[in-house]
């Protein structure tokens, strides 16, 4: 299994406190098959010399005591970005905001609780010079729970989906659940991540454990795709395709009768 979101670089953002703690995170990976793991830690719009190049120290660290420890897990680079109106600009300038510094894929989250201006437009210039954009736990959003359609959007604009491995074992609340698997139950979604931040709690990796309560709800094949055939493509530079979805409905009042709705239409 290939997990494309985690904060495991130490001493750096919200993740692991200390070198001992990211490799304590990378053997629990492992142990569950994991065998490659994206270290996004979180970057905005300004990203100094001094900050980037601390990552990749920290992450040379990693790959040597990995390699040192016999782990068995392969490090790619990446960032988890904060949405800013010049997201185009600063994908292009800076080495660590596409997976694996192969100018493609770029990972991105939005605030929680207040869905800015203009991500459409960004969505749209981004796709436009070759990049793909891949919205990070879209059924997190509480600014969007009431009007679930909405992210839909972002698909329509170019965007891919990642679902988070703690939404599907309902670690976030019942409606972040629904939302969840209402998207993964009409295969809107190209990847689950573990968005891991810590060896303890809930924010660890978890990617077997959602794999294993998705089996009965989805065929095998879509799993697969979800922790492995999709994330490859990702390493290997492989263009995937955005999800095709219908044309957008009257919008009905109440949110588990949109989720009714949009079910039975898709």
């Amino acid at each position: 299994m290939i997990d494309i979101h985690n904060h495991i670089i130490y001493q750096f953002d919200d993740g692991p406190r200390s070198l001992e703690e990211s490799l304590e995170m990378l053997k629990m990976a492992s142990d569950q098959g994991i065998t490659d793991v994206f270290a996004t830690s979180h970057f905005s719009e300004m990203v100094p010399e001094e900050l980037e190049e601390d990552y990749f120290q920290k992450l040379e660290i990693l790959r040597r005591e990995v390699r040192d420890q016999e782990i068995g897990i392969r490090l790619h680079s990446g960032s988890e970005i904060f949405f800013h109106h010049y997201m185009l600009e600063t994908v292009k300038q800076i080495r660590v905001s596409t997976l694996g510094g192969l100018e493609k894929y770029v990972l991105m989250e939005f605030p929680l609780f207040l869905m800015p201006t203009g991500v459409e437009d960004t969505l749209y210039r981004l796709t436009m010079e070759g990049f793909i954009p891949i919205v990070a736990h879209p059924e997190r959003y509480s600014a969007l729970h009431n009007n679930p359609r909405k992210i839909l959007n972002f698909i329509k604009f170019g965007g891919l989906l990642q679902v988070n491995a703690g939404s599907v074992l309902g670690e976030f609340g019942r409606t972040v659940k629904k939302i969840a698997m209402w998207l993964l139950e009409n295969q809107l979604v190209h990847f689950i991540g573990s968005d891991a931040h810590s060896p303890s709690g809930g924010r660890t990796f978890k990617l077997l454990q959602a794999a294993h309560e998705l089996e009965a709800h989805l065929d095998k094949a879509y799993i697969n795709a979800l922790v492995e055939t999709n994330p490859r493509c990702i390493i290997d530079n492989i263009k995937l395709e955005k999800m095709e979805i219908p044309e957008a409905e009257p919008e009905p009042a109440g949110f588990l009768s949109r989720v009714r709705r949009r079910i039975k239409f898709i």
